[in-house]
């Protein structure tokens, strides 16, 4: 999960996210493209491609709901190496 998203890929898949973490069941193509007032449902599945490309989700076309969120992206979290003095970063050599 090294890939940097698009702003539209990262709202996209915060809605994903929140709709999972609220209903348990993820939102549909049509759903997303209600939300973002995205006109094609051909543009919300590029979007969809991208994110699952960049190893973000998985999609499951044969399903109702079947956007499959990767690696626990709502505990994703980026690790620093260094101690948190105030409000500075010490960053440490890692060996």
């Amino acid at each position: 999960m090294n890939q940097y998203l698009t702003k539209r890929e990262q709202q996209i898949l915060d809605y994903i996210t929140r709709q999972i973490d609220h209903t348990g069941i993820a939102p549909s193509t049509q759903n997303i493209a209600t939300e973002f007032e995205i006109p094609s449902l051909i543009r919300v599945t590029r979007y969809l491609n991208g994110l699952e490309g960049k190893g973000w989700i998985l999609c499951n076309s044969d399903q109702p709901g079947g956007i499959t969120l990767i690696e626990n992206v709502r505990n994703y979290r980026l690790s620093l190496c260094g101690d948190i003095e105030g409000d500075r970063v010490a960053l440490k050599k890692r060996l």
